[in-house]
């Protein structure tokens, strides 16, 4: 038996949202699946390889998945992919509070119980590095490269844009390098969601600095016009509720740790690489933590993904500091009177850099090497162009929330202006996606995605120790969101020799590595 494990980064708490869009026009649960499994199996016949090359072997595999639109979605079509394949697919879905560990514990056990594992963005260096040097993931170019598995016209990996791709990528100890998971939704943290009714009844300005972003939310909040607080974020101590205050803290200039200092000295004192105490980093803690304490909703400091999103959606917040992607949990009704617009600046004009995720797909070291290509075939089918189409989009009615597609530039020309793939094969949606997202959404996705650096990334995600250290941080931030602006330096102050400690165990091939 083989299997795959994965999670996205926004997972739900219950699975499903409060309130679904208007669907009376989509098909049927049972005629989508039906009409998109022969879609994708139509898709993939096009490639110039053997689906059928494990037929009659009885090879089963075992994805265990995270609660999200890739898992839900691609569930109910796993009968498709046996269809083609003669490949049995099953899935087991964690939730987000549950899939850290699991992933973790079921990776570091090396039984070769999964195939393979959800590969998301922040924990890959772990997941690379696995234990002392030996990694739990597979590098996929081999398997892209062999064109007995391979139709690299038809897989398409200029779809990708060049940072996703290198995110994915890390140093192996031989001096090579591994692409360690197949994307299938990226995302652009700390962008903001305004309600256009909320700034119309207000008179506000779209804000275009932070401190206009507090001062707007100040106004809402105070307001008798209207009956909100100002702003709602991700700010739960979970690790990845650090995600959108990462693009204001880099957006500040703060750093997190000195990688000069790791690279350059032999026992270095932790506090002296831990950056994330800086004055700049101070400082955007201090903004963030006073928007969220001041002008919040009510217990702002508990609020993970879902109750982020449905804080937004039930009108309590005039607006969401988040990822576009935010979208697909939130009613359309909603999202139309929504304008999205892409990362702040400060007043004086700092650079701007954007915070992101990767959800992807990887192949387990661990398992054998015929499961390891059954796996590969899977990936290539469940993350096609055809596949990756159908994530972004509603296709059937009961449809879990849309996930922000990875080939991007599938969809797009150079100027953003016009869909690219196939666009008349599906008049439905073709041009309607953008518009139930949210205005601003593409363009916000685009002008977001380009304040993305890699060398180095906007949190260490090109480190093992990324996870550990932005635990710390998103501890430290929920901490100032519940107790005040004022708290910001103790408790990044607390937390500094504990990042500097885990900073210190990197292996020196990852600070030095340029994708």
């Amino acid at each position: 038996m083989a299997s795959t494990l994965a999670l996205a980064g926004c997972a739900t708490q219950s699975g499903s949202p409060t309130t679904e869009p208007e669907q009376s026009e989509l098909p049927t649960r049972e005629d989508g699946i039906e009409q998109w499994g022969q879609k994708l199996n139509e898709h993939a016949r096009k490639a110039g390889i053997d689906w059928e090359m494990f037929a009659g072997e009885g090879i089963e595999l075992k994805f265990g998945m995270g609660l999200h639109k890739y898992s839900t979605t691609t569930k109910p079509l796993l009968p498709y992919f046996e269809d083609l394949t003669g490949i049995s697919v099953e899935y087991e879905i964690f939730e987000e509070n549950r899939y850290w560990r699991e992933a973790r514990n079921a990776m570091a056990d090396q039984s070769g119980e999964y195939d393979g594992f959800m590969v998301g963005l922040w924990p890959a260096g772990g997941y690379h590095q696995g234990t002392d040097g030996d990694p739990w993931v597979e590098d996929l170019w081999p398997y892209i490269e062999d064109a007995t598995l391979t139709d690299q016209d038809w897989l398409a990996m200029e779809d990708f844009m060049a940072q996703t791709i290198e995110l994915m990528t890390f140093p192996d100890p031989d001096g090579g390098e591994s692409f360690i998971g197949f994307p299938n939704g990226i995302e652009i943290y700390g962008c903001v969601g305004y309600d256009m009714e909320t700034y119309d009844t207000l008179g506000l300005e779209e804000p275009t600095t932070f401190e206009e972003l507090e001062q707007n939310a100040k106004a809402i909040s105070e307001s008798s016009e209207v009956d909100q607080e100002g702003m709602v974020s991700r700010t739960a101590s979970a690790t990845l509720s650090s995600a959108n205050w990462g693009t204001m803290f880099r957006s500040h200039g703060a750093k997190w740790i000195d990688r000069e200092v790791l690279l350059n000295e032999d026992d270095p004192d932790p506090e002296a690489v831990a950056l994330i105490n800086s004055d700049r980093g101070v400082e955007s803690l201090e903004r963030f933590g006073s928007i969220l304490h001041n002008y919040g909703p009510s217990q702002a400091w508990t609020k993970d993904w879902y109750a982020n999103n449905q804080t937004y959606n039930r009108g309590d917040v005039g607006m969401i500091y988040s990822t576009p992607q935010t979208s697909g949990i939130v009613d359309e009704e909603r999202m139309a009177n929504t304008k999205w617009i892409p990362p702040l600046r400060t007043e004086d004009g700092r650079e701007r850099i954007g915070d992101t995720w990767i959800w992807a797909t990887g192949i387990s070291s661990y398992t054998d090497e015929q499961s390891q290509k059954a796996a590969w075939l899977f990936i290539q089918w469940a993350n096609s162009r055809a596949a990756n189409f159908l994530l972004s989009t509603h296709q059937w009615q009961g449809d879990e929330p849309r996930a922000g597609h990875a080939r991007f530039n599938m969809y797009r020309n150079d100027s953003g202006s016009e869909w690219r793939y196939e666009a008349d094969a599906y008049p439905e949606v073709a041009g309607a996606y953008p518009e139930v997202a949210g205005e601003g959404y593409e363009q916000t996705f685009i002008d977001g995605m380009k304040l993305v650096p890699t060398s180095p990334p906007p949190v260490p995600v090109d480190t093992p120790q990324n996870m550990n250290i932005m635990d710390e941080a998103a501890t430290a931030m929920s901490r100032v969101v519940a107790n005040g602006p004022d708290t910001a330096r103790d408790e990044l102050d607390a937390i500094a020799s504990s990042v500097g400690e885990y900073a210190k165990r990197i292996p020196d091939r990852y600070i030095n590595y340029v994708a």
